[in-house]
């Protein structure tokens, strides 16, 4: 059973007290004024750097905002299967208190970046989390399923990624395959359909929709869309290269986050992000595996 603060604050011995109390409470001043913002990444980790929590952190600081996290699942590519993800869910109450040591810590969370979470039973933690502790911004990268799960397992993940998360999302960043599950779509071959579905999307309830088409509706570039519930934008930056790169989705919204938390308005957020993962996906690192990982320290604004 996971515990978790709801209407009664957490209670450290016998003093009740709220969330941002928790660093007076240690005896040291609250860091509510820091001028470094700081985000929190609840995310899966992926053991070869290129992807994950551990490219958020990476995004973050590039960035210049201190990046904390809770894992959420361990992923690791199977060399001996066709570079299949092996995936083992962190336990539930191991989440919970990630999330709450992160709080306890620093005080505040300036926002949170959601990525793979898994398992509907995961998502029902985060979600209680999210409601307990009310973060400023929540950006949301809505990873339904990754290759090593049952195919079977991305219906009850979305499902419940659709109930208990999009509702708590300021920004959600689908790739055209969530794209189309999200916005309940076949198949999206144009740039119309693309924005029509970023639509559909931002009607559930989504403050601000990044659809992410990327190279894949054969443009020449890689291409979003962005919709925040009046306005309707296409972003396009040059392709860069051809071959396969690992964690480009997790930077975008990693860097949208860092970006919100520094104040920035979500657009941009999304235009800066995107200069982002160029950067990243001109400089990646080359290994033995049949794509690149993304390398985001070479960025400069």
């Amino acid at each position: 059973m996971v515990t978790l603060p709801s209407a009664i604050p957490p209670i450290l011995g016998h003093v009740v007290v709220t969330p941002r109390q928790f660093p007076t409470l240690l005896g040291r001043p609250s860091r509510l004024d820091s001028v470094t913002k700081i985000a929190l990444a609840i995310a899966g980790s992926e053991a070869s750097g290129g992807a994950g929590a551990q490219t958020d952190l990476k995004t973050f600081h590039q960035l210049g905002v201190f990046g904390c996290t809770s894992l959420t699942c361990i992923v690791s590519f199977d060399p001996h299967n066709d570079w299949g993800h092996r995936f083992v869910p962190v336990d539930p109450q191991v989440i919970h208190d990630q999330i709450e040591a992160a709080v306890a810590v620093h005080g505040r969370v300036d926002a949170v970046k959601i990525g793979m979470l898994g398992t509907p039973t995961t998502i029902g933690v985060v979600a209680e989390a999210l409601e307990s502790y009310q973060f400023p911004k929540v950006i949301l990268d809505p990873v339904l399923i990754c290759k090593g799960q049952e195919p079977g397992a991305a219906l009850d993940t979305d499902n419940a990624l659709r109930e208990k998360l999009l509702p708590r999302a300021d920004v959600v960043t689908p790739n055209l395959f969530e794209t189309q599950t999200l916005a309940g779509v076949d198949e999206i071959t144009s740039v119309e359909a693309l924005k029509d579905a970023a639509k559909r999307i931002g009607d559930q309830g989504v403050p601000v929709v990044i659809a992410k088409a990327g190279t894949l509706l054969d443009t020449g570039t890689a291409l979003d869309v962005y919709y925040d519930g009046h306005d309707c934008e296409v972003l396009e930056v040059p392709a860069v290269g051809q071959e396969r790169v690992s964690g480009a989705g997790c930077t975008l919204a990693a860097a949208i986050t860092a970006e919100i938390a520094k104040g920035a308005s979500a657009l941009d957020a999304v235009r800066t992000a995107k200069q982002v993962v160029v950067s990243a996906i001109e400089n990646r690192m080359h290994g033995n595996a049949p794509f690149d990982c993304v390398y985001q320290g070479n960025y400069r604004a």
